[in-house]
């Protein structure tokens, strides 16, 4: 192993220290070096020991600064997972909350499957609603 280069196993070890005092730092940390190594969190768990890319380690180190700051983990990858669709995001987006699925879920109930009534969606954030219906219906 290159001397440089460090372990999936070593950064996401380090990360959890550096955001310890926030609410879910191994989360964060798996998400947040998940999209600079397009790599599902799972891939983790199978392979700590794979090395990480050259200059991934300072890109994740930059993250995690910004995070440990308070910065959005949505807002540092440019997506946030919703009703298991990627929702695209920026500084500008209503990053979609995990109890909006709920939403969704009050939608789909009032909502007959077979139904060809259009369903509308109007200014109420990122669309991440409607996606998600769309994708239901």
């Amino acid at each position: 192993m290159n001397a440089a280069q460090r372990t999936v196993h070593e950064l996401l070890r380090e990360a959890e220290r550096v955001l310890a005092g926030l609410e879910t730092p191994r989360l964060d940390a798996e998400v947040m070096l998940g999209a600079l190594m397009q790599a599902p969190r799972e891939w983790f768990y199978a392979h700590p020991e794979a090395e990480v890319p050259h200059g991934t380690d300072h890109d994740f180190a930059r993250l995690l600064e910004q995070r440990r700051h308070g910065f959005p983990v949505a807002y540092l990858t440019g997506s946030k997972e919703f009703w298991s669709l990627a929702i695209e995001v920026n500084r500008y987006t209503l990053i979609p909350r995990p109890e909006t699925e709920r939403l969704v879920e009050a939608a789909l109930e009032s909502v007959a499957p077979d139904t060809t009534d259009g369903i509308l969606d109007l200014g109420t954030g990122s669309g991440a609603v409607a996606l998600a219906l769309a994708c239901e219906r």
